[in-house]
């Protein structure tokens, strides 16, 4: 596994609707890091996604021009992953015995197939692992230990 960080569809969408919220602010710092570190990884399916989601003329969150762009920079400066007849059945496979969509089996195909250790995406369960591909919700708020059970502010 490498350093590398699969970004799914979901978080690339957020990363640019400005309305998203907390979601917009987080996706778009993942964004930011994947940029300024390159460690960022996509696929075919993720950039038509993105394009199709994001421009389609109900709740379009970018214009096609501004898509269009941003698949363009992501397409020549990321890693793109392009599915073929291998990772297809991979993705068939992943399907059956993880119980994932097809779709979803083929990002995590495609994550697995990359080399990448995390895939952040908000449609798996958070840090679950699936043959050394661990999925990361970045909008899940993961509780902090207490005092408690760290045992630091106590002498018991």
């Amino acid at each position: 596994m490498n350093d590398r960080w699969f970004i799914d569809t979901n978080i690339l969408l957020y990363a640019y609707d400005r309305e998203a919220g907390r979601k917009h602010q987080i996706a778009k710092e993942l964004i930011t890091q994947c940029w300024e570190r390159a460690i960022g990884v996509i696929s075919v399916q993720v950039l038509c996604e993105f394009f199709v989601q994001g421009t389609r003329t109900k709740n379009k969150i970018i214009e096609p021009i501004e898509a269009k762009s941003i698949v363009y920079n992501l397409a020549t400066n990321w890693c793109v992953i392009c599915p073929d007849a291998t990772l297809i059945i991979e993705a068939i496979r992943g399907q059956s015995e993880h119980q994932l969509s097809f779709w979803d089996a083929l990002i995590w195909a495609t994550a697995k197939k990359a080399g990448t250790q995390y895939l952040y995406t908000e449609d798996f369960q958070h840090r679950q692992i699936v043959e050394g591909v661990q999925f990361i919700n970045p909008f899940v708020v993961e509780p902090k230990p207490s005092a408690l059970s760290s045992g630091s502010d106590y002498n018991i």
